[in-house]
C-alpha cells in the first residue's frame, strides 16, 4: 500500500511512518515536505492508496483538485495545526476531504483514522489461523470443514472484539456497536458472551477483564484425544490502534 505523506515536520512524519509499519498493514510511505513536491508527482498520484496532507492553506482547493484531475480518487486525510480557526471547519466540510485530524495527536490516533479510511476496520473475514476463520458477512465461524452459525449480535460482538484486538473492549463500546446505544444491563452482555463462548467450543479466546470488559487472547483448543494437553494457536490478527471509546464509529 502506497501513501503520500505531506508534512513539513520531518520528525513527526518519521514517527508516524515507523509506528504504522509496526502494525498489520505494511505501507510504503513517501514523505514530502512541500506542496511543490506533490505537484511534481503529476500523473504518478494515481498510484497512491491514501494521501495524508498538511497544507499551507487547507481551505484552498487547488491541491485537492490537482490530485483528482491526475486520476486519483484515493481518500485524503487532512492534518491541521492546533491553532485552527473553527470557522475553517465548515469550509473544509464542503471541500469533501475524507477526514481531518488536529495536532497534537498520538500515533495511535492517526493510525485509527488511516485504518478506517482504508477500510481495514471494515473487513468481513478474519483469519485466526490457517484452519480457523470468522466470516462476519455470513455470520459463520469456520474450523476446518465445520461451520458454526452465529446470531446477529453474536457476530457483531465477535467482529468488534477481533477488530479491537489486543485491546480491552468496554461494556460501553459493546452497548454502542452491538446494541446501537440501546440501554442494556451488563448481565445482558454477559448472557451474550456465554452463548457465544458455548458456540465457539472447543476454542476459548474471549477473556473477561474484571471491571472493564472483554478481550481476545491466544486461542486455547481442547484436544479430544488427549484431555491433559492443549494447543496454542497463534492469531494472525492486526495489532490495531485503540479508538476513542466515547465514539461509535462503526456503521453496518
Amino acid at each position: 500500500m502506497k501513501v503520500l505523506f505531506l508534512e513539513p515536520d520531518r520528525a513527526l512524519a518519521n514517527s508516524i511512518d515507523i509506528f504504522m509499519n509496526q502494525l498489520r498493514l505494511k505501507m510504503t510511505m513517501k514523505k514530502i515536505q512541500t506542496e511543490e513536491e506533490l505537484i511534481q508527482e503529476g500523473t504518478d498520484l494515481a498510484a497512491y492508496s491514501l494521501f495524508i496532507l498538511n497544507l499551507k492553506n487547507p481551505t484552498d482547493p487547488a491541491i485537492l483538485k490537482f490530485i483528482r484531475q491526475n486520476g486519483s480518487d484515493a481518500p485524503i486525510l487532512l492534518i491541521l495545526e492546533k491553532e485552527v480557526n473553527p470557522h475553517m471547519l465548515q469550509t473544509l466540510y464542503y471541500l469533501s476531504y475524507d477526514d481531518l485530524i488536529v495536532k497534537d495527536f498520538a500515533p495511535e490516533v492517526i493510525a485509527f483514522r488511516i485504518y478506517k479510511l482504508c477500510h481495514i476496520w471494515n473487513d468481513d473475514v478474519f483469519c485466526l489461523s490457517k484452519e480457523v476463520c470468522f466470516d462476519f458477512k455470513n455470520a459463520l465461524f469456520i474450523h476446518k470443514e465445520e461451520k458454526t452459525f452465529l446470531g446477529k449480535k453474536e457476530a457483531l460482538f465477535l467482529k468488534y472484539m477481533l477488530a479491537k484486538s489486543p485491546h480491552v473492549v468496554s461494556f460501553e463500546e459493546i452497548e454502542c456497536y452491538v446494541y446501537h446505544n440501546e440501554v442494556i444491563s451488563q448481565e445482558r452482555v454477559r448472557s451474550l458472551v456465554r452463548q457465544l463462548r458455548a458456540k465457539l467450543l472447543p476454542f476459548h479466546f474471549i477473556e473477561t477483564v474484571k471491571g472493564e470488559g472483554y478481550k481476545i487472547v491466544n486461542t486455547k483448543i481442547e484436544e479430544e484425544v488427549d484431555s491433559t494437553s492443549s494447543t496454542i494457536m497463534k492469531f494472525f490478527l492486526p495489532l490495531l490502534p485503540l479508538a476513542d471509546s466515547s465514539m461509535c464509529l462503526f456503521y453496518m
